[in-house]
């Protein structure tokens, strides 16, 4: 999945505001755009839209903190 088909799912399906600005290095948590609830949300769409399975020791700044993180950690799991 891309990163404009992450920050789509974000701000059209979890906040429901399309006109947000995401860039792809942006911190999503510290600039508390998405919080422990957005991203529970996002993981199960995630989970949903690429048919896999997000380990709860993998949801770590690491791998969802921006973007970007979130594209590369999904590239992983297709491996």
């Amino acid at each position: 999945m891309n990163i404009d088909a992450i920050r789509s799912i974000i701000t059209d399906e979890i906040l429901n505001d399309p006109d947000i600005e995401i860039e792809a290095d942006q911190d999503m948590l510290l600039s508390e755009i998405l919080n422990s609830l957005s991203v529970t949300l996002l993981i199960a769409r995630l989970e949903n839209s690429c048919t896999v399975e997000i380990p709860p020791e993998d949801v770590t700044l690491e791998n969802f903190g921006t973007l970007r993180r979130i594209a590369a950690y999904l590239e992983t799991l297709r491996k």
